[in-house]
């Protein structure tokens, strides 16, 4: 039986996500929203919050983000798309996934500054990530981040930005 589904190398996969990662750390909402692709249940999530979808939601949270934190900068960067001793890719979390889809984990380490110059706090959270993308068109019709995103915010209101 031939496979007709596309599929994507790992090089690709390597590709996609740190694209993703460089648009963030971009801080450029448009260049954020170009990785997803423009379909009506497009997600992204932080944690356990209810997921911001459409790419024109994610556009709006990225802009807002953006303006909060001075930079990100994210390293340490590994994916995984089969599972290691077990089934370490989620298969029952939303978006669901098919036969045109890839789901792959990333861990990354973000650090983000929030305020400017000598007052600049840094801040280093270990992330993981669960992407799932779109073979054919190769962008993300849903990201699940998973950091503790209130200690940006904590940090923000603290004045540091």
């Amino acid at each position: 039986m031939i496979d007709s589904h596309p599929k994507l190398t790992d090089a690709e996969v390597v590709r996609i996500v740190q694209n993703y990662y460089d648009s963030v750390d971009s801080l450029d909402a448009d260049r954020i929203a170009g990785t997803y692709l423009p379909a009506p249940k497009t997600t992204l999530q932080f944690n356990a919050d209810e997921p911001i979808v459409t790419v024109d939601a994610i556009r709006a949270f990225s802009t807002g983000f953006a303006g909060a934190v001075a930079c990100i900068r994210h390293t340490r960067v590994d994916i995984w798309s089969r599972p290691l001793m077990g089934d370490v890719v989620p298969a029952d979390l939303p978006a669901p996934r098919t036969d045109a889809t890839l789901t792959v984990v990333s861990t990354a380490l973000p650090t983000f500054a929030v305020g400017q110059g000598a007052a600049a706090k840094r801040i280093a959270l270990p992330a993981t990530s669960i992407f799932t993308i779109d073979v054919a068109s190769g962008k993300f019709v849903s990201v699940h981040n998973m950091f503790d995103i209130a200690k940006v915010y904590a940090a923000v209101g603290d004045g540091h930005g």
